[in-house]
């Protein structure tokens, strides 16, 4: 279709190439394209589509054959399997996972700081980009109890790695430390081992 629209339009072309020279002569064939449909807002295509409005009326409910509505029928199960979980399923126990992640570990309870999973079983790690990518800033998040006991750690922790001062700030309503620089993968695997 579209390459019978491209030449029909290279013939109509070709027949105003004498009239295209002249004064006026673009404007003329420019109109009588938009009129053949071949530019404008309907061309390539001279059908129209059906919509709603072109679609008979549903009528009355009783003119209907009736609909028997079962209540858990056996094959409803076939059905629920295709249907994707409400909640993120718990993952199963295993001694190791092949990504090297880990699940949260019971005995942290008596840690006076807690860090919880997300909905994903995940560490709440990120690391941020600011102004176009120019600074790196690593943020944790969902931080219980003690948040000055962890941003202590944390920071000796970054400090060490980086060999110099590292800029800290943290938000004790919020739950959220932030380090200044690309430290989430330390982060991560130190709050990983601590059982978080």
């Amino acid at each position: 279709m579209a390459n019978l629209v491209c030449l029909s339009k290279l013939r109509l072309l070709a027949g105003f190439s004498g009239i295209r020279q002249g004064a006026g002569g673009a404007e003329m064939v420019a109109e009588c394209l938009r009129r053949t449909g071949m530019i404008g807002w309907c061309a390539g295509s001279a059908v129209r589509h059906s919509s709603f409005r072109s679609s008979p009326a549903f009528g009355h409910l009783d003119d209907h054959p009736p609909v028997e509505i079962a209540h858990n029928p056996p094959e409803w199960k076939f059905v629920e399997r295709l249907l994707p979980p409400a909640t993120v399923p718990t993952p199963r126990h295993r001694p190791n996972y092949p990504s090297g992640w880990r699940p949260q570990q019971p005995n942290i309870t008596s840690s006076p700081y807690f860090i919880a999973r997300t909905r994903n079983h995940m560490i709440p790690v990120y690391l941020k980009d600011k102004f176009r990518g120019s600074k790196k800033i690593t943020v944790i998040h969902k931080i219980q109890g003690d948040i000055f006991l962890l941003h202590a750690e944390l920071e000796d922790l970054v400090q060490k790695a980086a060999g110099r001062k590292i800029l800290s700030r943290l938000n004790e309503m919020r739950g959220t430390i932030e380090f200044t620089g690309a430290f989430a993968n330390l982060i991560k695997n130190y709050l990983q081992e601590k059982g978080f």
